[in-house]
């Protein structure tokens, strides 16, 4: 006989799952990566798999180390609506924020593959931070930029992948190379910050950093606002990518990359090395952008993988005491 019991149990513990039980949370751990994620165990297991491949020929092309000379840690929310609780306003809508320290942390939404370049990008931009500080910001982001979409295949790496925002149709054609070349990271954050709390800056906290306090300071601040609204992460790729591949600025890239690695102005930099005005490279950035397609290099790479990452449950309690600190 039927009892009306067997049909409804079933669904009180659907309609629980679905509306009152909180998202199950684990650790995942690598060798060089400590994640913690509400997202499946599949995906952070793919993720991590490929945060080490690409980390392995990322610092070994770069000749640099892991932030902070450690693993680095990640929160990954799945829900954007949680991950927008914890994202600082000066952070905009990036679906990625780190902060060095002991360790770095890495927060952002999502693991599937394309949430993959966001992470990585962060992970990049706090290895050049800290071990190529004398390159101006806008080359260590733009080389971060370039280097998070690297894809790992068997015994090769891609590097040059266009990322999964559409560039092209970005305006970069509009960007002010003068007042994207100006920017750093700490008048940035400033520009933006409404609460004072600074994650990473481009040196320690100052008069720069907590507020301008004379012409210098107060023209840098109003680059970086300037800069903001327009599309510069999208010119960032791009202008990296131009001088890494194309054929007319590829051969002396190492020497423009030492020329400004030195202290020289980028202008300086692109007159000395490549004998070009700014207004010649915007000139030639516009027309880069506009290529149907853009090349990437095939690179042979091989290296040692890793065991499967670990993985252990944790709570959200836990993840809520890594993002006090």
């Amino acid at each position: 006989m039927f009892h009306m019991r067997s049909l409804i149990v079933p669904l009180l513990i659907a309609a629980s799952a679905l509306y009152g039980a909180e998202p199950k949370w684990i650790h995942a751990t690598s060798p060089h990566f400590d994640l913690y994620t509400n997202e499946s165990d599949g995906a952070a297991k793919s993720a991590l798999q490929h945060f080490e491949a690409v980390r392995a020929y990322f610092l070994a092309s770069t000749h640099s180390k892991d932030p902070g000379g450690q693993s680095v840690r990640i929160v990954a929310f799945h829900s954007m609506g949680d991950y927008s609780k914890v994202r600082p306003a000066e952070f905009g809508d990036a679906k990625a924020f780190s902060s060095p320290g002991q360790p770095a942390t890495i927060v952002a939404v999502g693991l599937k593959p394309e949430d993959y370049q966001h992470i990585f990008r962060e992970y990049a931009q706090l290895v050049f931070d800290e071990y190529s500080p004398s390159l101006p910001y806008w080359l260590r982001a733009g080389f971060a930029e370039l280097y998070s979409t690297l894809k790992p295949g068997d015994g090769s790496i891609k590097l040059g992948v266009q990322p999964s925002r559409d560039y092209h149709s970005s305006g970069i054609g509009n960007t002010d190379l003068t007042m994207m070349f100006a920017l750093d990271r700490a008048s940035l954050l400033a520009s933006r910050r409404k609460e004072g709390t600074d994650f990473y800056t481009d040196a320690p906290a100052s008069s720069a950093v907590l507020g301008a306090t004379n012409a210098a300071q107060t023209t840098a601040l109003q680059h970086s606002q300037s800069a903001m609204s327009q599309d510069y992460e999208g010119a960032l790729w791009m202008l990296t990518h131009m001088i890494m591949f194309q054929q007319d600025y590829r051969p002396k890239f190492g020497e423009f990359v030492a020329t400004l690695g030195r202290g020289a102005p980028t202008a300086n930099g692109f007159r000395d090395v490549y004998g070009r005005s700014l207004s010649q490279v915007s000139d030639d950035l516009k027309i880069y952008a506009k290529l149907p397609s853009l090349n990437a290099a095939q690179l042979p790479f091989k290296y040692d993988k890793p065991p499967n990452p670990q993985i252990t449950p944790a709570s959200q309690q836990d993840v809520e005491n890594i993002l006090k600190k």
